[in-house]
């Protein structure tokens, strides 16, 4: 349904970031389509994390953090949409989700996915809420800092690690 681009985001960051380039080159990297060797390694290593979380949840029946996991991930990532500014001077697939515009679903969706969390996993989920908080704070500052801004690749590849992370902890907690 995505056709990848979450993960075709990550793979382009990966690149970016792992070949050291100016800004200017480094966002000619993200429009790239091929990926390259840190792409792949950084989508390797995601898959394997991910897999051995989902294994671990599984194992010990936290079916709460397959649910969580997304629902918080895309919370993060509607904080970091209204945090930043989109990094490119031409519009691209994710400007639209960029900058203060967005701001008016923050609330619904912080309502949203602080209701599920507590639902869900009563103080874990608030404690979870709040690392999401946390992953969008780090993201916003860390591809201000690289790029400039935000691009639909950097949206792609946070709401990647963040589901990651969310579901790493998980396979912890639920033990």
């Amino acid at each position: 349904m995505t056709r990848g681009l979450h993960l075709d985001g990550l793979c382009d960051v990966a690149d970016a970031i792992g070949s050291g380039a100016p800004r200017e080159r480094a966002l000619e990297i993200l429009k790239d389509s091929r990926t390259g060797a840190m792409g792949a390694i950084a989508v390797s290593c995601q898959m394997i994390l991910k897999a051995g979380s989902l294994a671990g949840i599984v194992k010990y029946g936290g079916w709460q953090y397959l649910i969580i996991a997304p629902c918080l991930s895309r919370w993060s990532l509607n904080c970091l949409s209204s945090l930043s500014h989109y990094a490119r001077e031409k519009e691209g697939l994710g400007s639209p989700f960029c900058g203060k515009e967005t701001r008016s679903s923050l609330l619904l969706a912080a309502l949203t996915a602080i209701s599920s969390a507590w639902f869900l996993l009563e103080v874990k989920g608030l404690y979870l809420f709040a690392v999401s908080i946390l992953l969008a704070l780090f993201s916003s500052r860390f591809f201000l800092r690289i790029f400039g801004g935000v691009t639909g690749d950097c949206l792609g590849a946070h709401l990647e690690i963040t589901e990651t992370i969310i579901l790493m902890a998980g396979a912890y907690l639920c033990r």
